[in-house]
């Protein structure tokens, strides 16, 4: 079946990538780019200039009554995938909602146990599961025994704008960027987190509501020691946005990702960049996502994972008020 998509926000940055792998899928015969939505008129206006949908939408719940389409990718403010998600999930759509699932542990279980009610496919876009490199690092890394300790990082620059808003962001640098490796922490070792201890520091930038960095220290379900620097570290003439690099010892080895190592040095009338030339994750997402619709099984990356990245993320914020290491336990909807 060739699969019918709405875009429902380009509050993210990510919007744009997702829609562009959608056309070209919707080259290949595989899906459709329907309808775009969004409550910004000037994102909307430039959306649609690129992308040329069928149908343009200003009006979520007009969208919502013309239907017409069977999946959606929700990319709108953190605080909002709730808004727009859960209406989808309950018309029967199939959902890709941006990282984090959302901001609150309450709405993510609602959300998680909506789609399982309705039996629609619910996916978060942990895109790094699907990047080439990781994934033959998890291919692999059954070979070096048991994992002993997990370094990692996902630093990058301020991406202003809402992100930096605590009440539609969630968060700063923490909300931002320990989900992406908190979930691949789980994916690679099969195992939970179960205590997270947070550090941040003094602003990089002072003027800010929310944390630019942030540290933390956790422990999983079977001892194995973990850390995790999510910071907005980055200067902003950074050549490229950050990293996600983690260093795995295990009994027989170490096991290193640095996923966005493949890349060549530009320098023009612009400034000095990095060109990435690796995997196109984000398609490869797209494209799995239709499979999973089509053929059945779940979603390589599925609500119930965005859950507990989020369950994370949650405690790391109660460790740093309180001051203390938390349980995942104490942040965790019965």
């Amino acid at each position: 079946m060739v699969l019918r998509f709405a875009v429902v926000s380009y509050a993210h940055m990510h919007a744009w990538s997702y829609t562009r792998a959608i056309k070209e899928l919707e080259t290949e015969g595989k899906a459709t780019l329907e309808a775009i939505f969004d409550n910004n008129t000037d994102r909307l206006r430039r959306a649609q200039e690129v992308f040329k949908p069928r149908r343009v939408y200003n009006d979520f719940n007009r969208l919502m009554a013309d239907g017409g389409f069977d999946a959606a990718v929700v990319a709108s403010e953190n605080a909002r995938h709730i808004t727009y998600a859960l209406p989808l999930i309950k018309a029967g759509v199939h959902v890709i909602v941006e990282k984090p699932i959302t901001t609150t542990v309450r709405d993510a279980v609602e959300m998680v146990n909506e789609a399982d009610r309705r039996g629609v496919k619910l996916q978060v876009a942990f895109v790094m599961r699907y990047h080439d490199a990781v994934v033959e690092a998890k291919n692999r890394i059954g070979e070096f025994g048991r994992i002993k300790a997990i370094t990692a990082t996902n630093h990058g620059t301020c991406p202003y704008d809402w992100f930096v808003d605590p009440e539609l962001a969630g968060g700063g640098a923490m909300m931002d960027h320990i989900v992406h490796v908190a979930d691949l922490i789980r994916w690679f070792t099969g195992k939970e987190f179960e205590e997270v201890s947070a550090f941040v520091g003094r602003n990089i930038r002072p003027e800010l509501k929310v944390e630019d960095n942030g540290l933390i220290l956790a422990k999983l379900t079977d001892g194995t020691p973990v850390s995790i620097d999510s910071s907005w570290s980055r200067h902003e003439t950074w050549p490229i946005w950050g990293d996600v690099y983690m260093r795995m010892l295990a009994d027989r080895g170490v096991l290193t990702i640095n996923a966005f190592n493949q890349n060549i040095s530009l320098a023009d009338d612009k400034g000095f960049h990095w060109v990435s030339f690796g995997p196109d994750a984000d398609r490869n997402m797209i494209e799995d996502f239709i499979r999973v619709v089509n053929e059945g099984g779940q979603p390589r990356a599925s609500g119930l994972d965005g859950l507990r990245a989020l369950e994370v993320v949650v405690a790391a914020y109660k460790s740093w008020r309180e001051g203390r290491p938390v349980k995942i336990s104490e942040v965790r909807v019965q």
